[in-house]
């Protein structure tokens, strides 16, 4: 076999091989950039809350407790801040909350979460397990009491 049939042949077992990759991670994006919800709808529930879903073509997803002395919204949202804005509009008139590394924070941090989203973006790249990093916006109108949730468990939220 000539050399360049052997290198025609490497690349294009690199090229399937790096295509059948980028395919495969890409179907579970979702999963690492927005974690599941069911932590965030036990403890609304957990805390007597009446929970709605957001539409399916909602981003970010808000997960809306209800109940009738209060009514707070939840949801996870992008490290890198993409959902900056749309969570400063949503939360005009209301108190606003982020949950990030086990803290609560009236702004959204950026530097820790995305630091953090990157280094394990790099880690699954090198096949090891790394969990998606959870940034949650939390939503609260001007009526809750500002012990509806205890802070501890808001902020666990992100941990």
């Amino acid at each position: 076999m000539s050399r360049i049939a052997l290198s025609v042949a490497l690349v294009l077992v690199g090229a399937i091989s790096l295509g059948l990759k980028v395919n495969a991670s890409s179907r579970a994006n979702d999963t690492l950039v927005y974690p599941e919800q069911d932590d965030i709808v036990s403890l609304l529930e957990h805390h007597g809350f009446v929970i709605e879903f957001a539409a399916p073509n909602a981003d970010p997803k808000w997960v809306t407790g209800t109940r009738p002395d209060c009514r707070m919204q939840i949801a996870n949202v992008s490290p890198q801040g993409w959902h900056r804005n749309i969570v400063k509009w949503a939360g005009a008139d209301r108190l606003v909350q982020y949950s990030a590394g086990g803290v609560l924070q009236p702004e959204q941090p950026l530097v820790g979460p995305l630091l953090h989203h990157y280094l394990n973006r790099l880690k699954r790249y090198a096949g090891i397990d790394a969990p998606p990093v959870k940034v949650r916006a939390i939503l609260f109108d001007k009526n809750c009491a500002p012990d509806a949730i205890p802070a501890e468990e808001l902020a666990a939220l992100s941990g």
